[in-house]
């Protein structure tokens, strides 16, 4: 079983790593038997929490981890999900507005097939809509019992202020934590002032894509694999990866050289070079095997001398 951690100063526990469902469950395979077989690897090797949102294959990921959670008991795992992302091509098909929000979350619910949500997400800011309808509009699902807990993603550090100065004036709940991009690659929340406000404000924050992407597991250090996201990329209609390694190629050499001259797990090491600094992954797979691997970056001695390797010149890096 993976150890739990508080989310910031909420009462609320998640599994060490988090089960994402971002461009894999839903896109990269449609099928229910593919959700299940992740979903029941994770399961199995601890994973409590659930992520995933209403833009990913635009609802068909909803759909297949809502059916492969159901066998599980429902009080013992966290489910999360977002709104806010363009689905449709109207104003009302996206953004943080109360009309939107609200139709959203009652689609997601019924494609979740679920009675509530434990984490929901404003996924992205928007600045059309008065931060007041913003937080009054989540509160309202808190006050209806259909969320536990609200959360947002990606926002900038002054919209964070914003929220949390709203919720302070209005006796408000405000959001638990902030979910980000962050990996050894990409970081820019320690030094955007987002990863500083929240600890300020004892606000979780979760990472996506702590992989970055794959690029940190080594496995493009000698071409592009043929299974691998940059050659799936028209497939499932993202080319994003390679823009990350095109962007933050000195650091990203510099850790998969480490790697090996360490022998050392890309893949364990990028998870523990998060979970060192306070933040929790959220872990995606394309095969249940990964799953274990990335379970295991929770209790692998990693050695000192690696972790001296990666400082030594992390100063220097862009």
């Amino acid at each position: 079983m993976l150890p739990y951690r508080q989310v910031g100063r909420s009462g609320l526990h998640l599994s060490v790593l988090t089960f994402g469902s971002a461009l894999t469950v839903g896109t990269e395979d449609t099928r229910i038997s593919y959700a299940q077989s992740l979903i029941d690897q994770a399961w199995q090797v601890g994973i409590r929490s659930f992520d995933t949102s209403n833009n990913y294959g635009l609802g068909v990921a909803e759909s297949l981890v809502g059916q492969a959670l159901r066998k599980y008991p429902r009080e013992e795992y966290v489910l999360a999900t977002k709104g806010s992302w363009p689905i449709g091509p109207t104003p009302y098909h996206r953004g943080l507005s109360r009309k939107h929000i609200l139709w959203a979350f009652e689609q997601s619910l019924r494609r979740l097939g679920a009675e509530y949500v434990d984490l929901y997400y404003a996924h992205r800011y928007d600045p059309e809509t008065p931060m007041a309808e913003v937080v009054r509009t989540f509160n309202r699902l808190l006050d209806a019992g259909k969320i536990r807990y609200w959360a947002t993603s990606e926002w900038p550090v002054e919209a964070l202020e914003e929220c949390h100065a709203v919720c302070d004036r209005f006796g408000l709940e405000a959001p638990i934590a902030e979910q980000c991009i962050y990996s050894y690659a990409v970081s820019r929340t320690d030094t955007n002032g987002v990863r500083a406000f929240c600890e300020s404000r004892g606000i979780g924050v979760l990472g996506f894509s702590p992989l970055a992407q794959g690029l940190l597991t080594g496995k493009y250090r000698h071409g592009i694999p043929a299974d691998s996201r940059i050659a799936k990329s028209a497939q499932i209609g993202y080319d994003k990866t390679a823009k990350i390694y095109e962007q933050n190629r000195a650091r990203i050499d510099h850790f998969t050289a480490a790697c090996e001259r360490h022998g050392v797990s890309g893949a364990q090491a990028a998870l523990q070079w998060v979970l060192r600094r306070g933040v929790l992954p959220v872990v995606g797979a394309s095969h249940p095997q990964q799953l274990e691997e990335s379970a295991a970056a929770v209790t692998v001695d990693i050695p000192e001398a690696f972790w001296a390797d990666l400082s030594s010149v992390a100063a220097v890096l862009p």
